[in-house]
């Protein structure tokens, strides 16, 4: 029997009438003849026409957050930087306009907007000048505008942010220690003597997202007392190698686990005739230290188990002196035994290789290449590794020393190219102190910078990170003229000075003012990190930044 087709039937597309005849489709019977489907009328010149296609709704407005959320550790009265990306799936309406808020007030209204090529947004944030110590989490709503009074929202009015911030007083408790696992970098080399390496360039080739930097754990100072004759200050620098970190302080030399800062083995020297004990450096499984006033020694450990490996006298030494950690590189050591012995280089078994006289001056280590040795006390000498024969000297005529104490060491960069300042001046008034680029194959000062640089700088890539007191700034200089490219000027009114030497990564620069230390974005040129402890920095293989100081060693994770 023959059925009639309904109106509502009638008004179906074509598909759908042939999906109800289908037994498959739920219509029909072997009972019910199969209604036939409608065929498309031929086309003048053959073909068929297309039905029209129905367009897809265009999907919601939303934005997209590709950065994540943020976490980051400041010191109280110190703004830090953070960037946020966004991608709306629309076009905004004319130019977009972004502020930040949050319930505690701890990020600053203000925000930059960049546009990118691809449709997102890089957005520029900072937190709040003068936020309260404390620990503020929650989300930063990002009201996104098309005009700066925001009368008119965009399509997606907002976006919520998730943030972490804790802001620390120096009086503030330690926030709690992060013992996370630790897993070298397999492409970086050991943190082993002056300023990380033979060169005392102070940089390591990594990348660090100040997101990671957390802390891991605190103790008491490797040193808590400075010589009180030196200008240089608190000189307890560690190196460090296979997870295990060295340091030396209370006529104690100390091996510690870089994983929670317990002791390894320890070796005392009160035995000596005038004790005390200068930074160690670190080589082919040998600690090195020199030790003991008016008649200083050479002390060679086994670093894994602090047996001693030789013991040789270095000679008369003052009873003022301080040394900066000898420099080792494969199985020669190169040390500074104070102010009347020069230099000596020594085996790694204590053979004595030769001993190149210098002026009388302490507080100092030898820079070296695959080639030479390079020291500076007023006057440059470029010394043969092996003879010790003296191969280029160079004077700076310019300017005089300040006492017999340099501060400092001199800093390779291309090949050819050697930084120095007469360090010490800087506590002088009425000294001349200049930052100097020698030629060390033709024997000359390429150029010079005036200024007041009490530390060594940093150098990576053709740039020289140097920090000044006059004006008190971080420069950066171009290696080839000394040119600066861009500064930072630490924040507190209360800054005046600096603690430590610089350290310079891939993307961060760290430097350490008498108040806190500071992470720089080595593109934005602001502070992106900070922690309020002063002090000498490391930052070895393992993934830990170390502030040594008088007061305090702390250690935090990096990655």
């Amino acid at each position: 029997m023959n059925k009639t087709m309904t109106p509502a039937l009638r008004g179906r597309t074509a598909i759908g009438l042939a999906c109800l005849i289908l037994t498959a489709c739920g219509g029909g019977s072997d009972s019910t003849p199969a209604t036939p489907a409608p065929v498309t009328p031929p086309v003048a010149g053959g073909g068929t026409t297309t039905p029209p296609v129905t367009p897809a709704p265009a999907p919601a407005p939303e934005v997209k957050l590709l950065s994540g959320g943020v976490t980051r550790f400041a010191a109280k009265d110190s703004k830090l930087a953070f960037e946020v990306q966004i991608k709306p799936n629309f076009t905004p309406t004319g130019t977009l306009f972004v502020s930040a808020s949050d319930k505690a007030g701890a990020i600053a209204a203000p925000v930059a907007v960049t546009a990118g090529t691809d449709g997102s947004y890089v957005l520029a944030l900072e937190t709040a000048a003068g936020t309260p110590a404390g620990h503020y989490t929650g989300d930063i709503t990002l009201k996104l505008c098309a005009d700066t009074a925001c009368a008119t929202p965009q399509a997606v009015a907002s976006v919520a942010v998730p943030y972490d911030l804790t802001v620390l007083a120096s009086s503030t408790a330690w926030p709690g220690d992060r013992l996370t696992p630790l897993t070298p970098w397999t492409d970086v080399p050991d943190w082993t003597t002056f300023q990380g390496n033979a060169a005392h360039t102070g940089y390591v080739p990594v990348e660090i997202k100040p997101d990671q930097l957390l802390p891991r754990w605190k103790y008491g100072p490797i040193n808590p007392v400075s010589n009180p004759y030196m200008s240089y200050g608190n000189s307890a620098t560690l190196v460090a190698t296979d997870g295990i970190f060295y340091g030396a302080g209370s006529n104690l030399l100390k091996a510690r686990k870089e994983y929670d800062g317990s002791v390894v083995w320890s070796y005392d020297v009160s035995g000596m005739t005038n004790p005390s004990v200068n930074p160690p450096a670190i080589a082919n499984g040998v600690v090195y230290m020199a030790a003991g006033q008016g008649t200083s020694t050479l002390f060679a450990f086994d670093a894994t188990s602090g047996a001693v490996r030789f013991r040789t006298a270095l000679g008369y030494s003052s009873s003022y002196d301080a040394i900066l950690a000898p420099v080792a590189v494969g199985n020669t050591v190169y040390v500074n035994a104070g102010s009347y012995t020069g230099l000596f280089a020594f085996s790694s078994v204590g053979e004595q290789l030769f001993n190149s006289r210098t002026a009388q001056s302490s507080t100092w280590t030898p820079a070296v290449d695959d080639n030479a040795v390079y020291t500076f006390d007023g006057t440059l000498q470029v010394i043969d590794r092996k003879t010790g024969n003296v191969l280029v000297t160079a004077r700076d005529n310019n300017t005089s020393m300040y006492g017999s104490q340099i501060n400092g060491a001199p800093v390779l960069g291309a090949t050819g190219n050697l930084f120095v300042a007469r360090y010490a001046n800087a506590n002088s008034s009425t000294a001349n102190n200049e930052l100097l680029k020698f030629n060390t194959a033709k024997g000359y000062v390429d150029w010079r910078i005036a200024g007041n640089y009490p530390l060594t700088p940093a150098y990576a890539g053709g740039l020289l990170y140097a920090q000044n007191n006059t004006p008190y700034r971080v420069e950066v200089r171009a290696e080839g003229d000394g040119a600066l490219q861009w500064s930072w000027t630490p924040q507190q009114a209360s800054e005046t000075s600096w603690a430590g030497e610089p350290v310079v990564t891939k993307n961060l620069l760290f430097v350490s003012t008498n108040l806190a230390t500071y992470a720089i974005d080595l593109r934005t040129h602001k502070a992106v990190w900070s922690y309020p402890a002063a002090g000498r920095l490391a930052l070895t293989r393992s993934g830990i930044l170390y502030i040594q100081s008088a007061d305090a060693l702390v250690a935090f994770n990096v990655k």
